[in-house]
């Protein structure tokens, strides 16, 4: 047994370097291919959305534009994470698994398990189809509140129940040993997809923040990532996707071709990101742990909570819809929701990468909790005091 595998080392060793090469180009063609569906797909439906009823009209309470804009973008990074998931499959069909040494291979380099599509990454596919399903659905026919959280719901339990991936332990976030959730795994699961579901879907108030805030919180995902298994690929793509995107949302090419993400594209890339925290959570050989996950996710979590929070307390339907969102006060504050961008996306870069470090340096889950909790007291703070500096500001500008 010990020749045999010996053997077989040796064998991986001299087929890493073309392997590598061939892993490399899997994803450099994976992210080109992404962007290029999405670029597509945003082409395609951009003339018919008024048909097809995919329309964000102005007039809404939360509303800043004046003028009906289509809600496609969420499709066009459907399409591309699709795009990618396909030409993963090709390949590990075709060229990546093909032999036991490749399979070997392939778990040490990529950190991929094998088969390459587990239980987790089917459920977790088909969570994200039906987030998107319902997304669509509620771009076009304003589905009720309830609705919306079945169908999240119901997400979460494709994700947990049926892929396996769920939430044990929330570590040690007192100093007295891990918390294990034990029989409420699953219910907790579900309700962290429910949140960073609701909170990507309730901070895209302005151009270019959910999709933003979602790149930064990729890039600390996949700098604790241990490597790039499927669902590292899979948001590598849903990141590229959004490049096309970004460019019509933004209007960096002039023209009138803006598009909004819709609730489609927000819950997707929300879902993403709750599917991606929990299995890293999950994953004891590395990965974001559940601490880590609040600092990636902290400015719409934060925000969430708190506008959610206000309504309550002034007896109105937390789902509802107003421009008390962080994001709409700093635009008033600056007069320009473009600055408002720039500063809500270097705060969430800043304690992103604040948080990853934290986790590198291995400092306590306890104290690293601490941090996040007074985080989200400082911003509460700023949020209760933000309009009464927006009022004196104004006074002093004239």
């Amino acid at each position: 047994m010990g020749i045999r595998h010996l053997a077989t080392v040796r064998h991986i060793q001299t087929q890493r370097e073309p392997y590598q090469e061939g892993f490399s180009m899997l994803i450099a063609m994976s992210l080109t291919a992404a962007g290029a569906a999405s670029a597509w797909v945003l082409g395609v439906l951009l003339p018919r959305a008024t048909r097809l009823g995919l329309m964000d009209q102005p007039g809404e309470r939360r509303r800043i534009h004046r003028e009906a804009v289509p809600r496609i973008g969420g499709l066009g990074v459907f399409a591309g994470m699709m795009t990618v998931a396909l030409l993963t499959s090709v390949w590990a069909m075709t060229v990546g698994f093909g032999t036991p040494s490749l399979r070997l291979m392939a778990t040490e380099i990529t950190g991929a398990l094998t088969p390459l599509w587990t239980r987790s990454a089917i459920f977790g596919l088909l969570g994200a189809v039906l987030v998107v399903v319902v997304g669509v659905l509620d771009d076009r026919h304003q589905l009720s509140p309830r609705v919306r959280l079945l169908a999240q719901a119901g997400a979460g339990l494709l994700l947990s129940l049926g892929g396996g991936v769920r939430l044990d332990s929330l570590g040690d976030l007192f100093g007295f040993g891990p918390v294990d959730l034990g029989l409420l795994a699953v219910p907790f699961t579900v309700f962290a997809v429910v949140g960073v579901i609701n909170a990507f879907n309730m901070v895209d108030g302005i151009d270019g923040l959910a999709a933003g805030l979602f790149l930064i919180a990729l890039a600390g995902l996949l700098w604790l990532s241990p490597g790039l298994g499927l669902l590292s690929v899979l948001l590598l793509g849903t990141g590229a996707a959004l490049v096309p995107f970004l460019v019509c949302n933004l209007e960096l090419t002039g023209g009138r071709r803006k598009v909004f993400l819709g609730d489609a594209g927000s819950q997707l890339l929300g879902y993403l990101l709750a599917w991606a925290c929990v299995a890293g959570s999950a994953n004891s050989g590395g990965g974001p742990d559940a601490v880590t996950t609040l600092w990636l996710c902290a400015v719409p979590l934060a925000d969430t909570l708190a506008v959610m929070g206000r309504r309550v307390l002034n007896g109105q339907h937390p789902f509802c819809a107003d421009r008390g969102h962080l994001h709409h006060l700093l635009s008033r504050w600056f007069r320009s929701t473009r600055k408002a961008l720039v500063v809500l996306l270097v705060v969430a870069a800043l304690l992103a990468s604040l948080g990853v470090a934290l986790q590198v340096w291995q400092v306590p889950e306890g104290w690293r909790f601490l941090g996040a909790m007074l985080i989200f007291g400082l911003y509460l703070l700023v949020l209760r005091n933000v309009r009464c500096w927006y009022r004196r500001y104004s006074l002093v500008r004239g």
